[in-house]
């Protein structure tokens, strides 16, 4: 298959993708359980890149299917727009500390006559 060809399956596949449901709620879902099983925050840039490295696995052991190209070009799609926007979340955290800090709670004293 041509590169214009994959290109195009690519779309259309990308196009299919919603009956799965909402692209940020399933990677969010994934994140969170991910998370929960390796005990480490992960982002949806993290999950969209290790769906990538699936399929980058799968195309050292398989050139010919068209698939795993087509798959890894979506994951990587996926990624681009993830990594946007945890750069645009982290600017607003950073800002919101730095206009909107959140203050410590007093630490109580807990020995007498101090």
């Amino acid at each position: 298959m041509d590169y214009q060809n994959t290109m195009s399956k690519a779309i259309s596949i990308l196009n299919e993708r919603s009956r799965y449901g909402d692209l940020i709620d399933v990677h969010t879902e994934i994140a969170k359980i991910a998370s929960t099983l390796i005990g480490k925050d992960l982002s949806l840039h993290d999950i969209a890149m290790i769906h990538h490295i699936t399929k980058l696995v799968r195309m050292k052991r398989d050139k010919t299917n068209v698939d795993h190209y087509v798959d890894g070009i979506n994951y990587l799609a996926f990624a681009s727009e993830f990594g946007a926007a945890s750069d645009v979340e982290a600017d607003i955290k950073e800002m919101a500390a730095k206009f909107a800090p959140i203050p410590k709670a007093p630490v109580p004293d807990l020995i007498e006559g101090s």
